[in-house]
């Protein structure tokens, strides 16, 4: 095994890699609770002692960081396992990818057929994996019921059957933010106060226009003119957006929040052309560096660095508490948008048991004990207490003594990325009550009329891979601001319709009205 993940991300090295955007955009379930009724695995159906005969199944866990894996990897992972050895039989080995090279990672490993036990679908697109084969399906042999019941009990089958492609269960919600604050941007602190901007409100995330947004980059790069005022990601269009990417991708979306159920090609509509036009201008105004098309560096770590000073992110309760952490910075979240819930919002990047698995009984076993055991999450989510963490007398987690931001061996700050993120600590910066104003966030937030749909690429395989290949030759020339967005803009959506995009919109439309007449 350490021979192929030495191979794998030897090969994951040389790929071209995503560029990770510093954002926990995601969306939490609206119903099924917050998961504390089952601490500790306590609900005997939901798990069994597998460690009773003396036997240990050997699991691999894959799931990305911003950054790659922590430097205390094999710590966490044996702190881990000391709880499931005896409880469950069951030994996780922590196989732990930098975002940018994940899916080229995944991919590779999947594809040769190597072990991969239980995966996160985060920068690997879970629509792409059903459509590749890659996925196991999770209700065969009565998987999920038999070894899974603490997990629908948390997340509700409304949630669980979000994730349903075709009919058929690939994947498991995170019990997380399921809503996001669209069009935010974090924006490092100290340079706000270097240019006078009044910071004097209570309000974690700061509403104003995308006009005012505009101008506060204007005086930023006017103050700092050698530092990069904005860094884009791939995602930053999507999250600076009202639109609804239909089955995880911009090939045929909603616009308008999805008030109406009409596919439509966002690369011909007026706010694509927009939102390139204004990125172009912070191109050619200097805002953006001019290696950010290739430069795979988290935006967090260049803020950490000190040669940024702002990223899009996703807005919600705690995001300020987040961004500052990861950025090692105190951070100023702005939001210019609604809080949505898009048609993927729930189905964003499930859980999934891999075709590889070598026991997918045990895989499920082990998913269910992290939906369930406070302690599992908790390792996984902040590490071991007192030595990565410690918890006040408020009940707040903060940094062990001695450690912060940067020498902490296990700060990926990704907790809503796993399973279970409402058994967790809260962290210190946030309410005490951020569960509870998770919650809320989720149930108040506009919601797409397509909220719940999936869209099933089987009809269409080979026109989304093509597509997707003119897109990606193109996104991040267009996106980042590097060409004229007209003629960028053109070029690109001409390609794109050659490859069968128009395709793809016809076959999103006619399922879309297929799913809406069972409404």
């Amino acid at each position: 095994m350490k021979k192929k993940i030495v191979a794998m991300l030897m090969a994951s090295v040389m790929a071209l890699s995503l560029c990770a955007c510093g954002g926990g955009g995601g969306d939490a379930a609206q119903s099924g609770g917050d998961g504390s009724a089952q601490q500790s695995g306590e609900d005997g159906a939901a798990v069994d002692n597998g460690g009773a005969s003396g036997e240990i199944t050997k699991l691999v866990v894959a799931f990305p960081t911003w950054t790659g894996a922590p430097t205390d990897t094999e710590k966490i992972q044996e702190a881990m396992n000391e709880i499931t050895r005896d409880k469950l039989g069951i030994e996780i080995e922590l196989q732990v990818s930098d975002f940018g090279s994940f899916n080229q990672s995944m991919t590779l490993a999947l594809s040769g057929g190597e072990q991969i036990d239980i995966v996160s679908t985060l920068g690997f697109s879970y629509a792409n994996a059903v459509q590749q084969g890659y996925l196991s399906n999770l209700e065969e042999n009565d998987l999920l019921s038999t070894y899974g019941s603490g997990i629908v009990e948390v997340m509700g089958q409304a949630n669980i059957d979000a994730c349903r492609v075709g009919g058929v269960l690939y994947g498991l919600p995170n019990n997380r933010d399921m809503a996001q604050g669209r069009g935010c941007a974090a924006v490092a602190t100290e340079y706000l106060e270097g240019i006078g901007y009044d910071l004097s409100g209570d309000s974690e995330i700061i509403r104003i226009t995308v006009d005012e947004l505009n101008d506060l980059y204007a005086q930023l790069h006017e103050k700092y003119p050698d530092k990069e005022v904005y860094r884009p990601g791939t995602g930053s269009m999507s999250q600076f957006s009202n639109v609804d990417s239909l089955g995880g991708s911009v090939f045929g979306v909603l616009l308008d929040n999805g008030k109406e159920l009409k596919v439509e090609n966002l690369f011909t509509s007026d706010f694509y052309m927009d939102y390139c036009k204004r990125i172009y201008d912070y191109n050619q105004k200097g805002y953006i560096s001019q290696d950010a098309a290739t430069d795979t560096t988290a935006a967090t770590e260049l803020v950490k660095a000190g040669t940024l000073i702002s990223y899009t992110t996703g807005g919600k309760p705690g995001i300020k508490a987040q961004e500052t952490n990861l950025c090692g910075r105190d951070m100023t979240i702005f939001q210019t948008m609604d809080n949505y819930v898009s048609s993927t919002s729930v189905a964003s990047f499930p859980w999934a048991v891999p075709i590889t698995a070598a026991n997918p009984e045990a895989a499920m076993k082990y998913l269910n004990e992290l939906y369930t055991n406070a302690d599992l999450a908790n390792v996984l989510s902040w590490g071991i207490e007192g030595e990565h963490y410690k918890v006040g007398e408020d009940g707040l987690a903060d940094f062990a003594d001695g450690v912060d931001a940067s020498t902490s061996g296990w700060n990926h700050s990704m907790g809503w990325l796993m399973p279970n993120q409402f058994l967790t600590h809260i962290w210190v910066g946030n309410s005490p009550t951020l569960w509870e104003e998770m919650k809320e966030f989720n149930n108040s937030a506009v919601v797409s009329a397509a909220s719940g749909f999936t869209f099933d690429t089987t009809n269409v395989a080979n026109e989304v891979t093509a597509v997707q290949n003119v897109y990606n030759e193109y996104q991040t020339s267009v996106e980042y601001g590097f060409v004229e967005p007209e003629a960028g803009i053109a070029e690109m959506n001409e390609k794109m319709m050659s490859a069968g995009l128009q395709k793809i919109i016809d076959e999103k439309q006619t399922q879309l009205d297929a799913w809406a007449a069972t409404k």
